[in-house]
């Protein structure tokens, strides 16, 4: 749900606990193949004029920029994280979706190395890039006729450092460049300049910083809080933005199940006046999470059952920007 940079509205962009993925994932001792593969299905409803919703057809059309459009259906959820481990080296690469984007129906690859350096951590590297290209309307703030939706690709880099100098801190650095095929942010309205237009460009470059602190309690309970920092630069100044966030990760890992709770608030300053608006946009988002991990399933060690139910809302100083999302899922995750 991620697909539009325009507004303030990647609620749950930074979910990065919702698998069993809340720990620092260790590179085996042996070589040769390791991973895990997602089947499910999910149902999400959106209210959001950006968001390109799981039934398009229901978000089309806007009756005027006063008007929320909602959306709601259901999709297949699938995952998959493939790596394989040179023991001696203590190096690992690694394919697959990256699950906080996956999450969001934003399916980005990562393709990637892994390198343990003895007490200091591990450090990584990937590229990372749209398996399936995102989707936004080409023009959001369009009325009275159905808008048009149109590719969101990005590629780029993302590098980590886990367990900082044998530390509970873990960083990551991601930076991507953002392409939308076919842009129009802002076409329709008749009365805007060329000028005006461009400042509604959605095309540019992301970057993202993220810390947390992985502190282990008794009884295999985990307590992560982390910050995060995104810079967009867009093309065009009213579609660049800063967001600040904070997020608390709590995990009870057991060896029958897992439950795993996240929480998030975010703050949004775009850059320039929205000259459609008048206004500069500025947004207080937050979300909640929580996934249950059901281990051993039908007596087979590696299978487990999941089920998930996230809520998140962003409100913004203008209310064509507002949004509220929810959605439930559940599925099988294999791990090899």
């Amino acid at each position: 749900m991620n697909r539009s940079t325009q507004s303030a509205l990647t609620l749950l962009l930074t979910l990065a606990g919702v698998s069993a993925h809340a720990e620092i994932n260790p590179i085996p001792k042996q070589s040769g193949f390791s991973g895990f593969g997602q089947l499910g299905a999910s149902y999400g409803e959106v209210n959001s004029n950006i968001l390109v919703g799981p039934e398009k057809s229901e978000s089309q059309r806007l009756n005027s920029l006063d008007a929320q459009a909602s959306s709601s259906g259901s999709r297949p959820d699938l995952n998959l994280d493939l790596r394989y481990t040179f023991a001696e080296s203590r190096t690992q690469l690694f394919l697959g979706n990256v699950i906080q984007d996956a999450l969001m129906l934003d399916f980005t690859q990562q393709f990637g190395v892994r390198r343990e350096m003895g007490d200091k951590g591990i450090g990584s590297v990937a590229y990372v890039f749209s398996g399936i290209p995102g989707e936004v309307w080409r023009d959001p703030y369009q009325t009275g006729s159905d808008r048009d939706d149109t590719d969101r690709n990005s590629s780029g880099v993302r590098l980590g450092w886990d367990g900082i100098w044998g530390s509970p801190f873990s960083a990551t650095y991601t930076y991507r460049s953002v392409e939308i095929d076919q842009e129009q942010s802002g076409e329709s309205i008749t009365w805007l300049t060329d000028g005006e237009r461009a400042e509604l460009d959605r095309n540019g470059d992301s970057h993202e910083l993220g810390l947390t602190y992985n502190w282990r309690l008794e009884n295999g309970s985990q307590l992560t809080p982390g910050l995060t920092y995104s810079r967009y630069a867009a093309d065009g100044e009213a579609a660049s933005y800063d967001r600040f966030g904070a997020q608390l990760t709590y995990a009870l890992l057991q060896r029958k199940y897992s439950l795993i709770t996240n929480m998030l608030v975010n703050r949004v300053e775009y850059d320039g006046v929205n000259p459609v608006f008048g206004r500069t946009v500025e947004a207080d988002e937050w979300a909640l999470n929580a996934t249950f991990m059901w281990h051993q399933l039908l007596d087979v060690d590696q299978l487990s059952g999941l089920v998930s139910a996230s809520y998140g809302e962003s409100d913004a100083n203008v209310g064509f920007f507002d949004t509220d999302l929810s959605q439930v899922s559940a599925g099988l995750l294999y791990r090899f």
